[in-house]
């Protein structure tokens, strides 16, 4: 296959994967998100590899982008809540100081039950949707009574089985690099920020609401 096929052939996928995305699960995982907000409660977010790079693009915007003007010149007002964001995969030296003491398995429960509680969102993604790090962790959620929803692809693996909500990324893959083990890979990942995207707008759009005109 020549190259110019190759690249079509991934754009053909992902037309397919878009004309199956499951909105019904983003709707739903959207309301999870908007009562967490509402009750002041915290998102915490984990992942793996490209997964946790993702997070880090995800963390500031979730952090910042609803609550700025639409021409990103000022912030809204102080008194208008903010969300509270953790990325769970986001410090180097906590997650190689978890893996060095407690082991990879528990490098996010460490990090997470302490503080996780009912008012909260647990965002998990794993390709597999069995990664252990990620799977422990959704666990711990569950048992402190957290709102949980998971991304993954495949059959969902164990993520599928415990999360409130579980998006699978619909398709398989032909496309170099992400066939076998890795099937659907970047598709996956691609979907995965958009689904960030996604609920990063729909919350900028529900805190516009409660904003008074400047």
């Amino acid at each position: 296959m020549s190259v110019g096929a190759d690249i079509r052939l991934y754009l053909s996928e992902q037309r397919a994967i878009l004309d199956a995305f499951p909105v019904d699960v983003v709707e739903t995982v959207a309301e999870m998100l908007f009562r967490t907000y509402d009750e002041g409660g915290t998102v915490y977010a984990m992942g793996n590899g490209g997964n946790s790079g993702t997070l880090d693009h995800a963390y500031c915007d979730f952090k910042h982008h609803p609550f700025v003007s639409e021409d990103k010149s000022t912030p809204v007002p102080a008194a208008v809540r903010r969300l509270t964001f953790v990325n769970l995969c986001g410090s180097a030296a906590e997650l190689t100081g978890m893996v060095n003491d407690l082991g990879p398995d528990h490098m996010y429960t460490a990090a997470l039950e302490p503080f996780v509680g009912g008012r909260d969102l647990v965002m998990a993604y794993s390709g597999s949707g069995n990664s252990p790090n990620v799977v422990r962790a959704l666990e711990v959620a569950v048992k402190a009574g957290a709102r949980t929803f998971a991304m993954t692809k495949g059959d969902g693996g164990r993520c599928r089985d415990l999360a409130d909500v579980c998006l699978v990324v619909p398709g398989t893959s032909r496309f170099p690099g992400q066939t076998g083990r890795n099937d659907n890979n970047f598709h996956f990942e691609d979907a995965m920020l958009s689904v960030n995207h996604m609920l990063v707008g729909l919350l900028k759009k529900r805190v516009g609401r409660g904003v008074p005109p400047g």
